[in-house]
């Protein structure tokens, strides 16, 4: 009796097993904090901000038509993280950060060129980089522990947001910005490249 218990327990566990690691690794989808009035509210009131640094811009080569263009940012450890891939066309910009990630890696990603002319005025002209300055600003309001709890976070420190470039999404982190744009900007990247518009 008790060993037919013992074996019928042991079964149990067994057949429970297999749910686990699924259920432990689950991540929650995206958020798309446009949906979240208390969130959207901040805005009517949020500072308005323009990038500061400039952004190198360049139209496509032939040869890289077609191909995957990795987008990489500066993971926790310094090194570089890849956050997205997207395929290069003839209907885009390639933009990049002028100062690399980590070593020879640089942050590269694609703008379609009608954003690329309604943020920087005019397109590249050749397919070497060159120097754009912002025209467009945004408004953008702090991630606060509070929107990070509207955001979903898991951890209390990042959340990740629905993008349109993105399926996976994009991870915001306490103490960065929301932008109306659509977008987040880490606390460092905030402070380092763009500047408050005075009113």
């Amino acid at each position: 009796m008790k060993k037919t218990m013992k074996k019928t327990a042991f079964a149990l566990m067994l057949l429970c097993l297999p749910t686990l690691p699924v259920w432990a690794t689950t991540a929650s989808a995206p958020v798309a904090f446009q949906t979240i009035p208390q969130v959207m509210v901040a805005f009517d009131d949020a500072q308005v901000y323009r990038k500061k640094a400039v952004t190198l811009g360049r139209l496509a080569h032939k040869a890289e038509l077609g191909r995957v263009l990795p987008t990489y940012v500066a993971g926790s450890d310094g090194k570089p993280l890849l956050e997205t891939e997207n395929t290069i066309s003839k209907d885009v910009v390639i933009a990049r950060a002028p100062v690399p990630v980590s070593g020879a890696v640089y942050n590269e990603w694609l703008v379609p060129k009608t954003t690329w002319v309604d943020t920087y005025g005019e397109l590249p002209m050749f397919d070497t980089f060159m120097p754009f300055k912002r025209i467009k600003t945004i408004k953008a309001i702090p991630i606060t522990p509070e929107v990070l709890s509207l955001l979903g976070s898991e951890d209390g420190e990042t959340a990740v947001i629905a993008v349109s470039w993105n399926a996976q999404g994009m991870k915001v982190y306490k103490d960065g910005y929301l932008t109306d744009a659509g977008y987040g900007i880490a606390p460092a990247e905030m402070q380092n490249s763009y500047e408050v518009v005075e009113e």
